[in-house]
């Protein structure tokens, strides 16, 4: 499994309207062959959105779409992750 992190710094109202913006996408990642989920996690800090993908080269995908340039309000892939704080994990489901 290949996982995404990506690290939002955010408060108040500015963290509700990206939890928010995240719900309204999430429905379209599931076009992605490969996508598994998507998880917001909320902290006092912001918030980190994970993806979780059965590959990197899954997940490749997502960045190269039109999709991903709604998401992101017009940016392209490897612009909009250059910008981003996002770290990428090989997973395992051990249970």
């Amino acid at each position: 499994m290949f996982i995404v992190v990506n690290t939002i710094t955010a408060s108040g109202p500015a963290l509700q309207a990206m939890v928010e913006s995240f719900r309204r996408a999430a429905p379209e990642m599931r076009q992605f062959s490969g996508f598994l989920g998507l998880e917001i996690w909320l902290d006092d800090g912001g918030l980190k959105a994970v993806s979780r993908w059965a590959s990197r080269e899954a997940f490749q995908e997502y960045p190269k779409s039109e999709v991903f340039r709604r998401h992101h309000r017009g940016m392209g892939g490897e612009q909009a992750l250059r910008a981003a704080h996002i770290t990428f994990y090989e997973a395992e489901v051990m249970a």
